[in-house]
C-alpha cells in the first residue's frame, strides 16, 4: 500500500531520467517529480524509481547510452507535446506527442535529444525502473517489437502515471507489488498499442498468401506483377511493398522461380519438348524461356535435363 504521508524529498541523487546527470549539460525544466522506494524489494520484480515530468527546449539536450554505462536502469519516456528524437542504431525517430520509447539508458546503441530545429518545447513524461526483472522485460520487448511506440488514444496508463504529480519532489514508500504493477501495467499498454500494428501485419500476410496462390493458380499462364495486383484489388506499388515484407523477396523474382521450377519438373517428369515447355509457362519465344530459365536454375533447360535435380523449393 502507498504511504501517502511522507516527507518532500530533499536526499539522494536528483532525477534526470532517474539517475545520474552529466552536470556539463543545462538542466532540465523539471515539471514535477515523485521517487519510489521499495520497502523490501524483490529480484523477481521490477523496481520503480522515479516518475517525472520536463519540459525541454535547449539543443543541447542529449543523452547517449554509450556514455551512460555506470548506470543500469531502463526508462520509458513519453511525449505529452513538442517533439523530440530517439535514436537506435542507425535509424532516428521522431517523437511527437503520443509517442514514446522503451530502453535500457546504457544501451550504446540508442541515444534522444531535443532537435536543433525544434520550435517548440518537447513536454514529456517518463519514469525508470531498475532490477534484473525490469531489464529482462525491457530487452526481451525491445527485440521482439523495437524501442518505439504509438500509445492507443485511448489508453488510461498516462494519466494513472501523471497522477503521481500529486507527490511531487517527496518520497513514496511502496510494496514490491505494487511498483511491479505500475512497470507491468507500461508492458500491458505497449503491447496493446502492438495489437493495432499486427492486425496490419496480419492483412499483408493474408494479401501476400492470396498473391501466391494466385501466382500458383496461374503459373501456366502469363503472369506478371500488373495483372496479379488488378486481380487482388491493390496498387502495383502496394502489392510489391507488402509482397516483399512477407516473403523476403519481390513478387516478379517470386512469379519467375515458380514458373522455373514448375518447368524444371515438366522437363524431368515428362518428354515434352523445350518448346513445348516454354508455351506451357506462358512464353510465347522459346528464347526468352530459355534465358529465363538460366538465370533462375543456372544451367540452359537441356543440360538441366540431362544432369540437374529439382530444387526443393
Amino acid at each position: 500500500m502507498t504511504n501517502k504521508k511522507q516527507p518532500p524529498f530533499t536526499g539522494g541523487a536528483q532525477p534526470c531520467d532517474g539517475c545520474l546527470i552529466d552536470r556539463k549539460k543545462p538542466a532540465s525544466s523539471k515539471l514535477w517529480m515523485t521517487q519510489f522506494q521499495t520497502a523490501q524489494p524483490m529480484a523477481a520484480f521490477p523496481q520503480l524509481l522515479y516518475i517525472c515530468a520536463e519540459r525541454i527546449a535547449d539543443p543541447s539536450y542529449r543523452y547517449e547510452g554509450r556514455f551512460r554505462k555506470s548506470e543500469g536502469h531502463c526508462l520509458f519516456k513519453f511525449t505529452l507535446a513538442g517533439e523530440g528524437r530517439f535514436r537506435s542504431g542507425k535509424k532516428t525517430y521522431r517523437l511527437p506527442a503520443g509517442r514514446g520509447f522503451l530502453c535500457e539508458v546504457n544501451d550504446p546503441a540508442t541515444a534522444y535529444y531535443y532537435p536543433e530545429d525544434g520550435r517548440e518545447p518537447w513536454e514529456f513524461v517518463y519514469l525508470c525502473f531498475a532490477g534484473p526483472a525490469g531489464i529482462s522485460m525491457t530487452r526481451e520487448f525491445a527485440r521482439k517489437y523495437g524501442h518505439v511506440f504509438q500509445l492507443p488514444p485511448e489508453t488510461g496508463y498516462i494519466p494513472e502515471i501523471m497522477a503521481w504529480q500529486r507527490y511531487d519532489r517527496r518520497a513514496v514508500r511502496i510494496m514490491p507489488a505494487e511498483g511491479a504493477r505500475i512497470v507491468a501495467g507500461l508492458f500491458a499498454v505497449l503491447a496493446q498499442g502492438r495489437a493495432g500494428a499486427d492486425k496490419k501485419d496480419e492483412a499483408g500476410f493474408v494479401l501476400a498468401r492470396e498473391a501466391q496462390r494466385l501466382i500458383q493458380k496461374n503459373l501456366q499462364q502469363f503472369c506478371n506483377v500488373k495483372l496479379l495486383s488488378a486481380r487482388l484489388g491493390v496498387s502495383r506499388e502496394h502489392l510489391s511493398r507488402v509482397f516483399r515484407k512477407e516473403t523476403g523477396q519481390a513478387p516478379y523474382r517470386y512469379i519467375q522461380r515458380q514458373k522455373m521450377l514448375a518447368a524444371c519438373r515438366l522437363l524431368k517428369e515428362t518428354r515434352l519438348t523445350q518448346k513445348e515447355i516454354a508455351f506451357k509457362m506462358g512464353y510465347n519465344v522459346p528464347a526468352h524461356f530459355t534465358r529465363a530459365f538460366r538465370r533462375v536454375m543456372h544451367l540452359p533447360p537441356r543440360r538441366f535435363r540431362a544432369v540437374g535435380m529439382i530444387p526443393v523449393q
